[in-house]
């Protein structure tokens, strides 16, 4: 399912104005048609089951576009304002929700009495633009409650004032300047309050439904780092409760902490990993971000109990200052937009795996293979969140610990001990993490799946440091290429017997080659990674016949069997390893289905 956050910038129908009642704040017939053109191709862009709308106006003519986009279900809890002396001129907005799917218990968000007298809030408080908040019923992930929101925004509407002729600039200077002030406090407040009201307003509900996940759509008109997100998110690390400090608490506590709170769904999504945060407004020349999608601990991957994950984080921007078309025909606002995976979506999920005996080789099928190899590996963990101590124990303990630490370092040419002495030991992934996560994310693959295949263990090879840094996530050459630039690196024992060739493909020892054959296969038929040609293929399979198993790799493969219940099949005696390589329908089984540029490939 996909949700997404809309603030549209002034939706009003031609023949009324916003706050003002001038040509410049208000839509031509033309202008508003070229508007909801504008409007509905954004929404078919991103093909969100659910839409939160912000700078609602005229209601009607919204619910009307919604309707013809496919949403045919929409709420609002209020009203828009106009101005006592004119009918025509809106001062104030409301917000709106748009689905798919049918929406029930549609409410807004209460004044919570305690936040009220805690911060002084008054009789008249109100919110800005009244929070909507609804359930609705997923098809196969149950229900979820969505609430769209607009905070208070920034401006700092006191300035709106004209001073008499007579008055010294100097003193209009300082008026400004103290009204302004004034102002800027007083629209935090607002917001402020606004926000943790809302966090009251969810967190009630997940104690009352604990299964009800929430997930909050809105122009927050402040950025992720700023006092009314840290309101509404609660991320902050909390060191005691009611003056017994952390290391007092009962071991349910931490579990308890994050199941009321909200998460930033752009720091979940797996696609925004090391992708600095797209802008969704530009104010005088500075791109920020106003615009969030929060999620609670059920969509949150960390969460071994989670409900669902966010899978995808879009922020739709390039219209703001690229287009050359001005902001009110559009929007002053980038649009987000996150796809959540429910657990409970089980159309897309492999066949893990049934038992077949290791002595079969007349396979035919990928899941044959899957099947002889003892299943697809899941965890709850994903690489990334391995300490030390993890890397240690389900992947180093195995050469530190036996026999094998004369095996070499599959780029270089020093034994792992003598890496380990040197502190220069690092893990390889053989297909790189970020290909990975990205490619099963693109096949919809859930989380416990991606989070094993980051950590498969026959995916990893023991590796000197710098030389692993080198290769980075670049593809291995399959062509039998030569190192036209090796690496510099300054550790000059373990001369480096890997490299680029001239087309900045990684170039890997001979002796290597096997080895890693072996694990690209692996990969490759159980993850259902379709990205090589039929060269590719026939080369790997050249390599894993002429270098085969050796004994370390055996012993691996018992090893990871013994703690793991998976296999690598082709890690066998050559005897049967060569049955399956010699299978060219299995083999092709991985064949690209597309010719396109492969990153996992070399030159075509």
């Amino acid at each position: 399912m996909k949700l997404a956050t809309f603030n549209l910038f002034q939706f009003v129908a031609p023949g009324q104005f916003w706050y003002e009642a001038k040509a410049e704040a208000s839509y031509t017939p033309n202008d508003w048609q070229a508007k909801q053109e504008w409007i509905q191709k954004r929404l078919a862009e991103m093909d969100a089951d659910v839409v939160g709308f912000q700078e609602v106006f005229s209601i009607e003519p919204l619910q009307a576009l919604c309707r013809a986009a496919g949403y045919e279900h929409f709420a609002t809890v209020d009203v828009s304002g106009t101005i006592p002396e004119d009918p025509r001129v809106f001062n104030r907005s409301v917000v709106a929700l748009a689905s798919r799917w049918p929406l029930k218990n549609i409410a807004s968000v209460p004044l919570n009495t305690a936040v009220k007298h805690e911060l002084r809030l008054g009789d008249q408080f109100q919110f800005s633009r009244l929070p909507v908040c609804a359930e609705l019923e997923v098809p196969d992930a149950g229900n979820i409650k969505v609430c769209v929101v607009h905070l208070k925004s920034k401006r700092a509407s006191a300035l709106a004032i004209s001073y008499p002729e007579a008055m010294h600039w100097r003193d209009r200077s300082v008026d400004t300047l103290m009204r302004l002030s004034r102002a800027s406090i007083s629209s935090l407040i607002q917001r402020g309050a606004e926000a943790t009201l809302l966090y009251h307003y969810v967190a009630e509900s997940l104690l009352s439904e604990p299964k009800l996940p929430c997930v909050i759509l809105g122009d927050l008109n402040d950025e992720a780092d700023s006092s009314p997100f840290n309101a509404i998110t609660m991320q902050d690390k909390i060191y005691e409760i009611g003056g017994i400090p952390e290391e007092d608490w009962p071991e349910t506590v931490a579990g308890y902490l994050h199941d009321y709170r909200l998460s930033d769904a752009f720091r979940l999504a797996p696609n925004m990993r090391q992708h600095p945060r797209p802008f969704t407004h530009i104010h005088r020349g500075q791109g920020t971000t106003l615009d969030h999608i929060l999620v609670s601990n059920q969509f949150n991957a960390n969460n071994p109990n989670a409900l669902g994950e966010v899978l995808n984080y879009w922020a739709y921007n390039l219209h703001l200052n690229e287009d050359g078309i001005e902001n009110r025909l559009q929007s002053d606002h980038g649009q987000v937009c996150v796809e959540i995976l429910p657990i409970g979506d089980r159309a897309n999920l492999p066949v893990l795996g049934r038992s077949l005996p290791e002595s079969r080789t007349n396979l035919s099928t990928r899941q044959d293979f899957i099947d002889l190899a003892g299943g697809i590996y899941q965890t709850n963990r994903h690489y990334q969140q391995w300490s030390s101590s993890d890397k240690y124990e389900k992947f180093w303990s195995f050469f530190f610990d036996g026999q094998y630490g004369w095996v070499k370092s599959v780029y270089g040419d020093m034994p792992v001990s003598e890496l380990r002495k040197r502190e220069a030991h690092s893990i390889e992934h053989l297909i790189p993490l970020n290909f990975l996560d990205a490619y099963l994310i693109n096949k919809r693959m859930p989380r416990h799946v991606r989070y094993g295949a980051s950590t498969n263990p026959f995916n990893l090879a023991p590796s000197e440091r710098l030389l692993n840094a080198r290769r980075s996530s670049f593809p291995f050459d399959l062509d039998g290429d030569q190192i036209v630039r090796p690496p510099q690196l300054s550790m000059r024992e373990d001369q480096a017997m890997a490299g680029f060739d001239a087309e900045n493909e990684w170039v890997i020892p001979t002796r290597s080659r096997g080895y890693v054959a072996r694990a690209l296969l692996y990969m490759l038929l159980v993850y259902g990674i379709d990205e090589l040609y039929q060269q590719h293929i026939d080369t790997l399979v050249a390599w894993a016949k002429s270098d085969p198993a050796d004994p370390w790799e055996i012993a691996y493969n018992h090893w990871v069997q013994k703690r793991l219940g998976i296999r690598n099949p082709l890690m066998d005696s050559p005897e049967k390893a060569n049955i399956l390589l010699d299978n060219q329908e299995l083999m092709y089984a991985m064949l690209a289905p597309h010719h396109s540029l492969k990153p996992l490939a070399g030159k075509t």
